[in-house]
Order: structure tokens, then sequence, then C-alpha cells
């Protein structure tokens, strides 16, 4: 095998590729990066099972050939590279020798034989536009759960039918909902848990605004494009009916500035207790007034402008408060409450197509 790489298109590929190598000696194999160079150009591919990445990466082939080498190896030592063109070449079985300017290695690689196939995307597929894909994902993985024992939680829901495709995530205490209208991008509803080490790397390979392939495959869930192949094996476990959880009826209406909601949250919970990170809502009909306090600290007040159909107090994680209001990315928002202890609903202003569910806290009268 002989490959020469622009040196930026080579470390920019190893940056995406190395990451999801697996560091586990379980299965040494899985800890590099296969190079698969023919006459149709170089695929490069990692894998730890679970995830899987493949690139197209732009280089000439001299010599077709396979191998595979340890990936963050290859990814630390093309990062110093000089600013010139990599080359490679398989000597020796699996000698490789890496040539850039006056800079020479000698790595060690293994044989390809022992590599893991990775699923391909098959023919049965729909299409999403790359853009709102990472924008449900933005909107949603935040509210995933982070706690080991409750697996099923630890991903992103992804539900369709041959009318909408819904984002969900929960952790039992909020929730993020973004529905997507869209027509036959399914045959029938279902849907598919999708871990989070995946939809992080599908933000992070997805970046241009263009069409996405997605494909629901048994137990695997890919995402290509022309240049790129994302798999992932699917969380096995039940999501909850996210639906029967939502509010039905909120009467009172907040709406208020999001910059200057978040602002006021992020200055208050300074003094929030740190084993609750809890903050106080005094709503009235033009105003709302935020405040914490702690015996280590003391406490912080601020006073905002806002409009509410019917005065309420009540208190919330501030760290929830803080996520919901970046990911609605609006110029106000609104908040749907009932009552001091009743789930509060965020939204947009005047959007019907996301939300979140916020669970509120017990607060001293």
């Amino acid at each position: 095998m002989k490959v020469v790489f622009a040196r930026d298109d080579l470390h920019r590929a190893m940056q995406s590729l190395h990451s999801i190598a697996s560091t586990k000696n379980v299965l040494p194999i899985l800890g590099n990066v296969l190079l698969d160079a023919t006459d149709d150009g170089i695929r490069m591919t990692t894998t730890d099972t679970e995830v899987g990445l493949r690139l197209q990466v732009a280089g000439s082939v001299e010599e077709a050939g396979i191998l595979t080498i340890p990936a963050r190896k290859l990814a630390e030592l093309v990062r110093e590279l000089p600013d010139e063109d990599v080359r490679l070449e398989v000597s020796d079985g699996a000698q490789i020798q890496i040539e850039c300017g006056t800079v020479h290695y000698r790595m060690i690689g293994a044989p390809a034989v022992d590599f893991p196939k990775v699923p391909e995307l098959g023919e049965s597929f729909f299409t999403l536009d790359a853009a709102v894909l990472r924008q449900m994902i933005h909107r949603t993985r935040f509210a995933a759960s982070r706690e080991e024992n409750r697996y099923f939680l630890k991903g992103v829901y992804m539900h369709l039918s041959s009318e909408w495709l819904k984002m969900v995530a929960t952790d039992s205490r909020r929730l993020a909902l973004m529905t997507f209208p869209a027509e036959g991008l399914s045959d029938r509803e279902r849907g598919v848990i999708i871990p989070i080490k995946a939809v992080d790397e599908v933000v992070k390979t997805f970046t241009e605004d263009e069409e996405v392939k997605i494909a629901i495959q048994d137990n695997v869930i890919v995402f290509a494009n022309e240049g790129a192949v994302l798999n992932a094996r699917l969380v096995d476990g039940e999501y909850p009916s996210y639906s029967q959880i939502l509010p039905s009826d909120n009467p009172i209406r907040l709406e208020a500035d999001r910059n200057a909601f978040l602002t006021a949250i992020r200055r208050v919970s300074l003094f929030s207790d740190p084993k609750t990170t809890s903050v106080r809502l005094d709503i009235k009909e033009t105003s709302m007034v935020l405040s914490a306090s702690t015996p280590d600290f003391g406490e912080a007040r601020e006073e905002i402008q806002a409009t509410c159909t019917e005065p309420i107090t009540i208190g919330f994680n501030a760290e929830f408060l803080k996520d919901a209001l970046t990911s609605a990315d609006t110029e106000n928002v609104e908040l749907h409450l009932k009552e001091p202890l009743s789930a509060a609903v965020m939204r947009p202003a005047g959007a019907e197509d996301y939300l979140c569910l916020i669970m509120p806290m017990r607060i001293e009268s």
C-alpha cells in the first residue's frame, strides 16, 4: 500500500475517527483505524462495536492495500506534522513508513482480517436535512439521563411516523420534545433509542447543510452522506410513553425575554444551595423576581420584566432552567404553569414544535 494525503485532510479525519476508537484492551484491534485504499479512493474506519464511523478521505492511491493502524498514536503524530504532504507506505507485512517533509515515523500496524465489519446504509432509508437533524439533537440531548442504571433513558428517542419525526429525551425530572412535520419518512409508527455517544457524533460529523440518509436496521441505526457513514447500536429497552405525561391544562402563562431570563438565572443561581441548585420565582402580572439563598454565602435577588396571566410562586432547579432557556434559542419564551408542584412547560414564544417540561422543586414559604 502507498497513499499520499494533504496533512490537513488527514488531520481532520483523524480528529473525528480517533475519538470513536476503543481505549479498552478487551479487543486491541478496536483501538485501530482501518485504512482501505482502492482505485475508488481512501476509506478510513473506526468502531468500538457500539458506534462506528467510516470517512471517505481525500488523497491519492499509488498502490492499493488494506491495514489497521493504532488510531490514537496516528492522530497524535499527524497533529504535530508540518503542513506538507503525508506519505504512508506499508512494507514487510504490517510495517508502516510515514513521511512528511523531513519527519519520518515507523509504526506497527495489524492485519485487517480481525477488524469487525461495520453496517452499511442499505437500500431502505429516509432522508433529512442535516441542519434539522442537528437542531433536533441540540434541543433534546441535554435532557437525557446521566444515570448508569437507567440505561434506556441514556439516549435520545427517535419517534417517527408517516407524517412526522419526533425526538425526545428525559431523565424523569425534565423532558425535551421537538416535532418536525414530514411525510413519508416511515410507512408505520415506530421508535428507537439512540445512545448519547452516537447523537454527539452525528452533530460533529454532519456539519454541512445537506441531506443525511438514515436507515434503521434491527438493532442498528445508520446515518450517511457522500463522505461519511456513521452507525450505532440502538439502546435495548422500552421508552416511556412520553405523551401521557405532558400536561394538558396549564392555564397560567408567563412570557419573558429569553436572554434576560437566562442572565438572571445565571446570576442568582451563584447563591443557590449547591446540593439542590434551586431558585425561587415570585411571578407577578408585570414582573418576575428571581431569588436564591444559602447559609454559606448569603442571598441573591433580581427582578426582570415579564407578563403573566396570574401571580404564582414556584421553585426550579437552576440548571434545568438554564438548559431549557439555552435550547429555546428565540427572543421570548413562554412558561406554562398550573400549581407550585405541578409540571411546567417552557416553549419558544409562539412555537408549537418544541417544548421542555420541567418538574418544580418544593421551596420554603
